[in-house]
């Protein structure tokens, strides 16, 4: 009787968008299995070439080889002659998943659903107490695929269209101003804002020592050791008078975001400015409902809102909180003038001053 009354249609229509996200869920082992034995690279040096060929050179089983090859085939994530003998990953492919430096790199995604997946007792627990979790217990391959997930986009805009929209950093930067990068992780944009402004004094700040750790073992591989100062602190211990605070893809999983903005409020030098890149979103969550808000929404859920509630205050504000909440915080901290000066499909920058 249930079943009749149905709409047939929508029920096949909901029902093939499941089928679609399962397919998507299912290739994520296989990704990560691929990234970790380095499988797309030596697909990219050697293909077009046999699975036996392919197998050969990876250094592994010719049957597991073969039927990773035709998963990621089926995916449109690796390409094959017309009689599927011989594979090769296409320019756009070997962008995408093979050459870390590549500006288009995407893997790290799968670093971070993987994450997500080794998260989910945790988080399960959480739903039922309204704790939050720890960074120390969240899977070291979420701070790597943040890291990898973000830097294709920093290496895209930062420099060349989210600083320039902020009225006077890049001079003020070029002059030797001060910058401080709150919740710098890895560094990714920590080491591109040092390498591009060689006068200005640099400084990174995180919560989460292995990550400081990476982000110093970066900055010596670069040979910019010296010119960037990493120190393990949260949003309200670093020390310092600053030109430039910048908190990149991080306010919004802070406990106390309002504190986090007060105390930066308070280490900025007269004039200076606070810069948020945040998860492009709507301040109503309607407009959120496609694909890149079901992305940070499902980040935010496994991430962004455990890390927040572990934290003092524990406001969870969410990977699409929208410009007005965070506005809203950087005008309570006392920042002056917040407002939206650049946006895209992912990401907004927005900037408060002190005056």
């Amino acid at each position: 009787m249930y079943l009749q009354e149905l709409d047939s249609e929508k029920l096949k229509k909901l029902q093939w968008q499941i089928m679609q996200n399962v397919a998507a869920s299912a290739i994520i082992p296989l990704m990560r299995i691929g990234d970790e034995l380095g499988l797309f690279k030596v697909l990219a040096d050697n293909g077009p070439c046999t699975d036996e060929e392919f197998s050969n050179l990876a250094k592994i089983d010719n049957r597991y080889g073969r039927e990773w090859l035709l998963a990621l085939c089926a995916a449109g994530y690796c390409s094959a002659d017309e009689d599927v003998n011989k594979f090769h990953l296409s320019p756009e492919q070997q962008a995408v998943f093979a050459f870390e430096d590549s500006p288009a790199l995407m893997i790290g995604a799968y670093d971070v659903l993987s994450a997500n997946v080794h998260g989910i007792d945790s988080v399960r627990e959480a739903f039922k107490t309204g704790e939050g979790v720890h960074y120390e217990k969240f899977h070291p391959c979420c701070f790597q695929g943040t890291a990898r997930f973000f830097k294709p986009s920093y290496a895209a805009n930062l420099l060349k269209k989210w600083l320039p929209k902020v009225s006077g950093v890049v001079e003020k930067l070029k002059d030797g101003g001060s910058y401080a990068d709150i919740g710098c992780g890895f560094g990714v944009s920590t080491l591109m804002v040092a390498e591009e402004f060689p006068k200005a004094e640099v400084y990174g700040f995180d919560i989460h020592k292995p990550s400081i750790q990476k982000a110093q073992s970066i900055a010596k591989e670069a040979r910019m050791e010296k010119r960037i100062q990493y120190t393990v602190a949260d949003a309200k211990s670093y020390a310092g008078k600053f030109d430039v605070i910048a908190f990149f893809d991080c306010l919004h999983d802070m406990g106390d975001p309002e504190g986090a903005a007060r105390y930066a409020f308070e280490h900025l030098n007269d004039g200076g400015v606070v810069i948020l890149i945040e998860p492009t979103a709507s301040d109503k969550p309607s407009e959120n409902f496609h694909t890149i808000g079901q992305m940070y929404y499902s980040f935010s859920t496994m991430g962004c809102i455990p890390t927040s509630k572990s934290q003092e205050v524990g406001l969870a504000l969410g990977a699409q909180a929208g410009p007005k909440k965070l506005e809203d915080i950087l005008s309570k901290a006392g920042l002056a003038d917040p407002k939206v000066v650049h946006r895209n499909a992912s990401n907004m920058v927005i900037e408060a001053r002190k005056i």
